[in-house]
């Protein structure tokens, strides 16, 4: 079977970002690609409502740590699959 051009395209987008972030992909990069705003994906991941992102509070200040582990992500956005 093969694939869509637009699936193609975006698989291959995908690896690239994995290439460029081989161990954890920025916020940004990461809610850019999916289409999300950077805010709102930092609040999924602090409430623990996102899959493949983790964060905890730093101290008592209330600063907050994220981070998306690349390979989280890939499996994610494949659904498991790894392509």
């Amino acid at each position: 079977m093969d694939l869509p051009v637009i699936i193609k395209t975006r698989l291959d987008e995908l690896s690239r970002l994995c290439e460029e972030h081989p161990q954890y992909i920025p916020i940004k990069v990461a809610a850019r690609f999916i289409g999300a705003n950077e805010a709102g994906l930092r609040e999924m991941i602090f409430k623990g409502q996102c899959p493949f992102g983790i964060a905890w509070q730093k101290d008592l200040h209330g600063n907050r740590v994220f981070k998306i582990p690349t390979i989280k992500f890939y499996l994610w956005f494949t659904n498991n699959a790894g392509m």
